[in-house]
């Protein structure tokens, strides 16, 4: 078994849930201290049908994302996976193109679908939540 490892810079906040979010659990330490969290990712995992197309379109999604309404840093598209903030407590999320403009994100065991627009750097998932690249 081959690993992979990924390492996230955190800063700890409190975090409020949105639909996608309740998936994932945020702990507040009350200070707001970067830390950083080593995540190991199976590589077979990473490479699964499942992830669908590694095209073009992730490629130009890669770097720092965050929640436009409240500015909350969610973490980063590196590949074809969404790794999340070390406060998170989360695996990353397998993503995959769709068609035309159109993503998925596996997050807990759910498909969520995101509308991309490149121009703005900006996600829009089904939910309504909007990431923007930092």
């Amino acid at each position: 078994k081959h690993k992979k490892s990924a390492t996230v810079v955190s800063r700890s906040k409190r975090a409020t849930s949105s639909s996608m979010g309740t998936v994932c659990c945020v702990e507040d330490s009350g200070t707001d201290s970067v830390g950083t969290s080593k995540i190991d990712m199976d590589e077979r995992e990473a490479a699964s049908p499942m992830n669908g197309s590694r095209g073009d379109m992730l490629q130009q999604l890669k770097g720092h994302w965050m929640r436009k309404e409240d500015k909350m840093s969610l973490g980063a598209i590196a590949g074809n996976s969404m790794v999340w903030e070390a406060a998170y407590k989360h695996k990353p999320s397998p993503l995959w193109e769709v068609s035309g403009n159109k993503i998925k994100m596996n997050l807990g065991g759910e498909e969520h679908t995101g509308t991309v627009l490149l121009k703005q750097s900006e996600i829009t998932w089904e939910d309504g939540e909007v990431w923007v690249r930092t």
